[in-house]
């Protein structure tokens, strides 16, 4: 692997690679089902068939080998990408991170005042009242149910 280009660029020229295996192991086997079928009589000569049969599964096994280096990849991929080594380069990650931050944030305020509001009218539907824990008691159930 050349060092002095991003890996990411590697790692889609890596898949372009196996995505084009993929498919020239694929049309060649297409092409090799189909060369009984294509009316002259001395390709359904038992020799013919024989060596159409032997290539087919040359080309199937190529195409397994790729499928499997195409997933071997997507995993490498997705490694990269959670524990943080894909996008490095990026210079406004650091913002980008943060937005998103933000944003979950907000998403989880509207999300809990959705729930406290449904929770209400459901207690308030029944005769009571409700109203969310707080973080104190929140941290004494923890301990409770840790201690048992």
């Amino acid at each position: 692997m050349d060092r002095s280009q991003p890996a990411s660029s590697n790692l889609m020229e890596t898949h372009n690679r196996l995505i084009a295996a993929i498919l020239t192991h694929y049309r060649t086997l297409m092409m090799l089902a189909t060369v009984q079928a294509e009316g002259e009589q001395e390709n359904s000569t038992p020799e013919a068939i024989a060596v159409a049969g032997i290539s087919m599964k040359m080309e199937f096994d190529g195409l397994y080998s790729s499928v499997k280096e195409l997933l071997t990849l997507s995993r490498k991929i997705k490694e990269l990408w959670v524990f943080g080594a894909l996008g490095q380069q990026d210079p406004s990650r650091k913002a980008k991170e943060a937005q998103i931050e933000r944003d979950v944030a907000t998403v989880a305020e509207l999300l809990n005042g959705i729930e406290a509001a449904k929770m209400k009218t459901l207690a308030a539907g029944q005769g009571g009242a409700w109203e969310p824990l707080r973080k104190e008691d929140m941290q004494a159930l923890q301990t409770l149910s840790g201690k048992q």
